[in-house]
């Protein structure tokens, strides 16, 4: 009955593996230039945030017909394009701008794990409770220490994305082994 295409040996998965071996590669690249690392993913940010705002502008004037004039959707779109363009201009800002972005995000996070773990306490989870808060609150204080250090953001952001895509690209080049 499961007997089906996915149980057959396909044999060496050439796709996978030469992903994994990118991701592996690029990893160590990372670890060993992290302010190159952090200048392609402000490029990378404002490359998308240029698209973002074209894909607006172009759904603007798509939709200016049919639900009439948008100022929201073509200012957000004219908005993102400024902001690309500027960060293409001066990649410090857009590097303080990803830090902020990530400190803000421990922070919020936290904030609202809090306030679930504080729920927790009435379901009678035990010990959970108490170390869903503690956790917590060390990424409150992390957030704020990010915020404070935005340069701190900034360097553990391009480790982190070096971290994964290590951890990718050996489960990638695993999982080619897997399919012979």
């Amino acid at each position: 009955m499961f007997d089906s295409v996915y149980n057959e040996k396909r044999g060496f998965d050439w796709g996978v593996f030469i992903a994994g071996v990118i991701s592996v590669v690029l990893s160590i690249f990372l670890f060993a230039n992290p302010g190159k690392g952090l200048r392609g993913l402000v490029i990378v940010l404002a490359v998308l945030l240029i698209m973002q705002g074209s894909a607006w502008i172009s759904m603007y004037a798509g939709f200016h017909g049919i639900f009439g004039p948008s100022w929201t959707t073509l200012l957000s779109g004219i908005f993102d394009i400024l902001i690309g363009i500027f960060f293409l201009w001066d990649n410090k800002v857009g590097a303080y701008t990803i830090a902020i972005l990530v400190a803000i995000w421990f922070i919020v996070d936290s904030v609202i794990g809090i306030v679930f773990a504080w729920h927790l306490r009435f379901f009678e989870t035990g010990w959970y409770f108490f170390f869903n808060l503690l956790l917590n609150i060390l990424g409150l204080v992390v957030g704020v220490m990010l915020l404070l250090r935005p340069i701190i953001a900034v360097m553990s952001t391009v480790y982190l994305i070096a971290i994964y895509l290590m951890i990718f690209g050996i489960n990638e080049i695993a999982l080619a082994f897997m399919h012979r």
